[in-house]
């Protein structure tokens, strides 16, 4: 405004000073009288005092123009400012987020992933600008229907989260889960894609870890108590609407309280795994084994026949007797094995390891080394292992889990 200001003064300053020598110099020569000359050089006079009126009007304007493109050109400035610091703000918010913020614009197949892309896939920023896809090729082959699935139930507009695996070029396999949001406009069409990626690796090791304590031996790995209730409900299930045989077989190790006491609980534990261990070696990849005591086990059959049952125990009382070298001492073992047969010997948990109990004591008592198939002749034979089935089912019942 100032400037403006100036720039008038100037101009009738300019005008005045014109003025003030053409009216000195008319004067001059006004002393001799007016000539054609002199009313000429006053036409000229004033011809040129309009003509710098004008000119300086035009500046004046041009002056203000550019005064106000100045201002205009400032205030975008100072607006770009505030919408790169914006930006900055927003880069770095999503850059602090756990894991990857991405955004893709169908409208125009451009998409935004966020730095934390990089420690979650392994790949920059710009790899996956370039190649869209890429998160899709790096999934585990077992998980690739899941998320198929997911990115099918996205484009109908639903919200949607899928957990999967990736096979990380430094890290190896990464649990992640993507989840994603679509924006759709008022003609419910699907513009837009906002989600997430996050590394859960560390929480599926601590929900693996708390199942593993919570289904599995910490000695020897086997399915435990828990487990096999829940395994056994399931293969009754089968059993039932397959309308096949289903078989307990339980086994208790003889006198192995004797190495424990005598050798002491190291080699006893030793035994233990290397007893499990030749135990799987006897039986069929599909078949089930669980450890539900100290020295005692269940393995369960589904679709096997008698006849087959009978070669498995003979193989597996065999094996298991041959002797075990254990911190260089020779340590010698047998097992007694009891067989419940569905639907023969029963037809729910309960009654079926009950009756695998009776035949299993039966064989121990008989001599042991050897094995028995439950005989509705045994049902009242007492075990020695009073509350062995009590204690099991009680455990289960207890348990939260199958509740």
């Amino acid at each position: 405004m100032k400037n403006e200001v100036n720039v008038h003064k100037k101009r009738w300053l300019v005008l005045v000073v014109i003025l003030v020598i053409a009216a000195i110099d008319i004067y001059q020569h006004t002393k001799s009288g007016f000539s054609v000359e002199m009313w000429l050089r006053l036409s000229g006079i004033l011809f040129i005092s309009y003509s710098v009126w004008r000119l300086g009007g035009k500046y004046e304007q041009k002056y203000e123009s550019y005064n106000q493109l100045l201002h205009e050109k400032e205030q975008i400035k100072d607006r770009l400012m505030v919408v790169s610091n914006k930006k900055e703000e927003y880069e770095n918010l999503f850059n602090s987020l756990d894991g990857a913020i991405y955004s893709f614009d169908l409208s125009n197949q451009d998409i935004y992933y966020s730095a934390g892309i990089n420690e979650v896939y392994g790949y920059s920023q710009d790899a996956f600008k370039d190649h869209h896809e890429l998160w899709k090729e790096m999934v585990h082959e077992e998980d690739v229907t899941k998320v198929e699935e997911a990115e099918k139930q996205l484009l109908t507009g639903e919200t949607v989260r899928v957990e999967y695996r990736i096979l990380h070029p430094e890290l190896g396999q990464r649990w992640l889960i993507k989840i994603s949001s679509p924006t759709l406009n008022k003609d419910g069409i699907l513009t837009k894609i906002n989600g997430q990626f996050m590394d859960i690796t560390d929480r599926k090791e601590l929900e693996n870890k708390l199942k593993q304590m919570a289904y599995y031996d910490e000695l020897t790995d086997l399915p435990n108590r828990k487990y096999l209730y829940s395994y056994i409900r399931k293969a009754l299930a089968r059993a039932k609407r397959s309308k096949h045989n289903f078989s307990l077989m339980f086994i208790d190790l003889d006198d192995f309280k004797i190495v424990n006491d005598t050798m002491g609980h190291e080699v006893g534990d030793k035994l233990l795994k290397a007893v499990v261990n030749r135990i799987n070696d006897c039986i069929r990849e599909e078949d089930l084994i669980a450890r539900i005591g100290g020295d005692e086990f269940i393995v369960v059959f589904e679709e096997t026949t008698k006849d087959q049952i009978e070669v498995i125990s003979s193989r597996l009382f065999n094996s298991v007797a041959l002797p075990y070298t254990i911190d260089e001492n020779e340590v010698n073992i047998s097992v007694s094995i009891g067989i419940s047969m569905y639907p023969d010997d029963g037809e729910d948990k309960e009654t079926l390891i009950d009756h695998a109990d009776k035949a299993m004591y039966f064989a121990k008592s008989t001599g042991k080394n050897n094995y028995k198939i439950y005989t509705h002749d045994l049902h009242e034979v007492k075990s020695n292992n009073i509350g062995l089935l009590e204690k099991l089912m009680n455990t289960i019942q207890n348990s939260k889990i199958f509740k």
